[in-house]
């Protein structure tokens, strides 16, 4: 990597954005590092640090023009967070490369989103605004099964399967609590497959980096709500859906209005269709985006996703994904109750197929029943030779660790 002599904002100091936050440092960039919490576990990666609420457009547009009056910025991202409303916030105030505001708005509010997907005739599952409890209870008889969720929300935060026989009520309660806007929309449920696509957008055109995919095989223990819990990459529809996946991206970064930068799909696969669910202008977490597709296909994504919001010309990945590894990783559930006891594995003595292991448990926490992303207490991600040896292999290192609970 070169030395660029450049200044890169990066909203986000999670731990997630740490490995994005090195890769800038080694390109030689000088990096702002902003993040709500004033202890975000990568303050100390960057050269300076702020501290702001990065999903505030306005909190950060007030704080990056205070700091911009001493240093010039040259670019903004976002790693491994959906704070592309203030990215894009922060572009137009500075004039630099980025998504604009009405793209950001329509790639954090589902609603809009779906109706952009739907102007484009892009393949989608039925879905209906849900503004009062009566409405919900209008709407659901029109579904067999469906998911209800926020429209301004993410992580899973609020999101919950329903049907005619659901505790409407319950339901609505649960997930407009979520929802800092008190909108929900209702969406029809497609079992299937379900994907995930990392893409860079160059010039209106995406170009594939990553496919993934995801493991909702604990749906059973966290019904009603969705929780995933992991996956496996590369997927194993590659390259059979390739050219439709294509298509499928290609027009929905159209529908967005993205010209350049990054596109993140979720995608679920039925009968051999492929139905658009969401997708988000941002690189994605789970380490997907930073350790994953590395790994996997040895495509330098942040580094490119970097250069685009430097607005830096850049080689696109190859046309055809070709993957070196197989990775797998898988979460960390808990039973619910007081945590009493955690053992975790000597990080030193670990195999080399770990590429990373988390547990953010602590002893005398109380643990709920999971119900969305951000209430999960670790991960574990390795590679293996083939698909199965990649899954065992992050079940064996799963195992390693012990979260015991007590109810009281």
């Amino acid at each position: 990597m070169g030395s660029l002599k450049k200044t890169l904002l990066i909203l986000s100091g999670g731990i997630e954005a740490i490995e994005g936050i090195k890769i800038a440092k080694k390109m030689g960039l000088r990096t702002i590092v902003c993040d709500g919490n004033e202890n975000a576990p990568g303050k100390s990666y960057g050269d300076e640090f702020l501290v702001a609420n990065i999903y505030d457009p306005y909190e950060i547009k007030n704080v990056i023009s205070e700091y911009s009056k001493k240093e010039s910025i040259d670019g903004v991202i976002t790693i491994a967070s959906d704070a592309v409303r203030s990215v894009s916030t922060v572009a137009k105030q500075h004039n630099l490369p980025g998504i604009s505001l009405k793209t950001s708005i329509l790639a954090t509010n589902k609603l809009k989103m779906k109706k952009a997907f739907q102007q484009y005739s892009l393949p989608i599952p039925n879905f209906v605004k849900i503004n009062c409890r009566n409405e919900l209870h209008r709407q659901i008889q029109h579904f067999d099964k469906a998911v209800l969720k926020p429209v301004d929300n993410r992580g899973s935060r609020g999101v919950i399967i329903i049907n005619k026989n659901s505790d409407i009520n319950k339901a609505f309660d649960y997930s407009i609590k979520f929802s800092p806007t008190r909108k929900l929309i209702l969406e029809e449920w497609l079992s299937g497959s379900q994907l995930s696509t990392e893409s860079l957008v160059i010039s209106g055109k995406t170009h594939l980096c990553g496919i993934a995919d995801r493991n909702y095989s604990n749906q059973k223990d966290t019904f009603p709500y969705i929780v995933e819990d992991g996956g496996e990459t590369p997927s194993r529809y590659y390259p059979k859906i390739k050219n439709k996946l294509e298509k499928i991206l290609d027009t929905t970064a159209k529908s967005l209005g993205i010209e350049n930068g990054v596109l993140k799909g979720d995608l679920v696969l039925k009968n051999n269709n492929i139905y658009l669910i969401e997708a988000a202008t941002r690189l994605s977490g789970g380490f997907f985006s930073t350790i994953t597709i590395p790994l996997v296909y040895r495509i330098s994504l942040i580094e490119k996703a970097i250069l685009l919001a430097l607005g830096s010309k850049i080689v696109p990945p190859p046309k055809f994904l070709k993957h070196y590894c197989y990775q797998a990783n898988r979460f960390l559930f808990p039973k619910p109750g007081l945590i009493k006891k955690v053992i975790k594995p000597n990080q030193e003595k670990l195999p080399k197929y770990v590429k990373y292991i988390e547990v953010n448990a602590k002893v005398g926490e109380r643990v709920d029943s999971i119900k969305h992303h951000p209430m999960r207490k670790g991960s574990v991600l390795v590679i293996g030779k083939t698909r199965s040896e990649a899954i065992k292999r992050a079940e064996k290192i799963r195992a390693l660790i012990k979260i015991e609970t007590v109810q009281n």
